[in-house]
């Protein structure tokens, strides 16, 4: 009998010991995106031993077992469930590096996931990679839920009101489009210290980051941003030595 838990317990059974792979994606010591999630089903009972494919073919696999699209309720918002499935990307063009997908692991928008950022299967806040991945466009599917349960709104738990941030001195007006070409954290302030301060994600070599100021601060060159939740991140590009060539990538003064 199909079972989520089973499903989810496959995910966490391996979080922390698998590395991500898109070329040995078949475990048991890598998988991708994909494949992670395609062996939980069958763990969990929704998909028969032995079926696989990738991002882009999940979304018929999914459909044939009798997993439905979830509808945005009335306010745009999707109402994931633990144990929705997530795919990023256009049906026909999400294949490879072009698509993401991942297992909600309860009903606060918490994924669990396989992802090359962190090297391994992960848990992470949906919309807060989904952003740092550029808002790429959205498919959720649900278990057995019916076409009427899809399309009635259902209420979401009340979200904290936001704090008003305090901004750091010293920013200055700046556009453009930064490419990093290492790993860089995003932070919530500029304090170097990541027992202080712990990134709240990553962006990955080559990704693009628009940031709208920049500022000197702990010794470090930074870039700002407005996120989609209106709140101002920070991400560490250099050290603040005046030196262009020790920029952490490229679309800052060099």
């Amino acid at each position: 009998m199909a079972n989520i838990e089973n499903m989810i317990k496959w995910m966490t059974d391996r979080k922390g010991r698998v590395t991500y792979s898109m070329n040995t994606r078949l475990g048991p010591n890598s998988y991708d995106c994909s494949s992670v999630v395609y062996f939980a089903l069958i763990s969990g009972g929704f998909l028969t031993s032995g079926v696989m494919g990738n991002t882009d073919t999940l979304f018929s696999h999914l459909e044939k077992a009798g997993w439905t699209q979830v509808k945005a309720d009335a306010s745009g918002n999707y109402p994931a469930k633990k144990g929705d499935i997530f795919i990023w990307g256009n049906r026909g063009a999400s294949g490879g590096a072009a698509g993401h997908t991942g297992i909600f692991i309860d009903d606060q928008d918490r994924i669990i996931h396989c992802n090359y950022g962190y090297n391994g299967i992960t848990i992470n806040d949906h919309d807060m990679i989904w952003e740092l991945n550029g808002c790429p466009a959205v498919t959720i599917y649900s278990y057995g839920k019916t076409e009427s349960s899809q399309l009635k709104p259902q209420p979401n738990p009340p979200k904290a009101k936001p704090v008003p941030q305090e901004q750091p001195s010293g920013l200055v007006s700046m556009v453009g489009t930064f490419y990093p070409d290492r790993k860089l954290g995003v932070s919530q302030d500029t304090d170097p210290d990541d027992t202080k301060s712990p990134a709240l994600d990553y962006y990955l070599p080559g990704m693009a980051i628009n940031y709208d100021h920049y500022l000197h601060s702990n010794g470090y060159v930074w870039i700002s941003y407005i996120s989609q939740g209106g709140v101002r991140r920070y991400i560490a590009v250099g050290p603040d030595d005046g030196q262009t060539k020790s920029t952490w990538g490229t679309g800052f003064f060099n």
